[in-house]
């Protein structure tokens, strides 16, 4: 059986200001072809398919969308599960209508295998969503004390007959718990306080570990425990990062190759003079600016994007010189609420805030 493993899709994510549905559309749309081209068999989703736990409309006709094209137009199955992005209730909405037709979507934990075959027998799917530590100990056990806890007492029963795949969002490691440096500024940690990181030898005895959370492609502990990693990139941290789906052959053994995804805008980072910067040519790439003057440039966010349209952010190599005069001076005593946020955005971002942006906040403070 030849499987296709994702993981984070984070559809509905902003960068800045800008929506990433037309660049995550773009990127669905290879990864269909990738699923005609190598004659996928089924699909596998190892959480965070939504940005957020409230998914925008946009972003809930792109998923439908991309998931009718393979369960419906092409007759895949498909085995997803959530992350700490979503919402679980909401991902389990008509949960018995989809499974009729093939779409297995683990919002809340089950206690339920899935099992497809091939010319080399049943392969049993075994699919744990994201489950938080609080909700674990009401659910299972008071004492879990943490996510290698939480493993421990989800897997203690698994007899592992016939070929077992793992589909799980969590942050496995070759350590246990441990404090780690593997996140960057697209990720959010699962817990805020004490460690998340769960011990990775648990999932030894599985023939493939399909896991979701953290946004590079890499393999813990042995080739077969695997993070596919997102599909496109979603942080300045990724600027050099060659994005892919990781697809699984599994037969008697298992083998994995990876498929590179190209995006429809690049992340950048630039650092140079402004006055440089507006000497280069025109791109419509996400663009992060580190200028190297020596003092503020007035409204260089709007000057940057007659030229950038999809500048992101401006900052400056010598933070320094934020403490002249030029920099943030806000009346603390005369002004109210919405008036200290507009001129701190003002001050962060080098743009107005929109009507629309007003409303919202106003609407907030109220």
């Amino acid at each position: 059986m030849r499987l296709l493993h994702l993981s984070d899709l984070h559809l509905g994510k902003y960068i800045g200001n800008y929506s990433l549905i037309e660049d995550q559309k773009y990127a669905l749309n290879q990864i269909i072809d990738i699923i005609d081209r190598e004659k996928i068999d089924a699909v596998m989703i190892a959480g965070d398919i939504f940005d957020n736990s409230i998914a925008s409309v946009d972003a809930l006709k792109l998923y439908s969308d991309f998931i009718d094209e393979i369960i419906f137009k092409r007759q895949k199955p498909v085995l997803a599960i959530s992350g700490n992005h979503d919402s679980a209730k909401r991902l389990d909405i008509n949960t018995n209508f989809f499974t009729e037709r093939n779409y297995h979507i683990f919002g809340e934990y089950k206690d339920e295998i899935v099992s497809l075959e091939d010319e080399y027998g049943k392969i049993n799917f075994h699919l744990i969503p994201y489950i938080s530590l609080n909700h674990a100990k009401i659910l299972f056990d008071e004492n879990i004390e943490n996510f290698t806890d939480l493993y421990k007492f989800l897997l203690k029963d698994k007899t592992y007959e016939d070929r077992n795949i793992l589909i799980t969002h969590c942050y496995a490691n070759n350590i246990g718990i441990e404090e780690s440096d593997e996140y960057n500024e697209g990720q959010k940690p699962l817990i805020i306080g004490g460690s998340d990181a769960m011990d990775g030898h648990l999932f030894m005895r599985f023939d493939y570990v399909a896991l979701g959370h953290l946004h590079g492609k890499h393999y813990v502990i042995d080739p077969k425990i695997r993070y596919a990693g997102t599909f496109m990139p979603y942080s300045f941290d990724e600027t050099k990062a060659c994005k892919s789906v990781t697809v699984v052959d599994i037969t008697d053994q298992v083998k994995t190759y990876d498929i590179g995804i190209k995006p429809l805008r690049d992340f950048k980072t630039i650092e140079e003079k402004f006055d440089q910067i507006v000497k280069m040519n025109a791109s419509d790439d996400y663009i992060k600016f580190i200028l190297e003057d020596e003092h503020t440039i007035d409204n260089a966010m709007g000057k940057l994007k007659e030229k950038f349209p999809h500048a992101v952010q401006v900052t400056y190599k010598d933070r320094g010189i934020f403490n002249s005069p030029s920099g943030l001076d806000l009346d603390l005593e005369n002004k109210n609420s919405l008036d200290l946020f507009k001129e701190f955005y003002k001050y962060k971002m080098d743009e107005e805030l929109s009507k629309e942006e007003l409303s919202v906040i106003e609407r907030i403070i109220k």
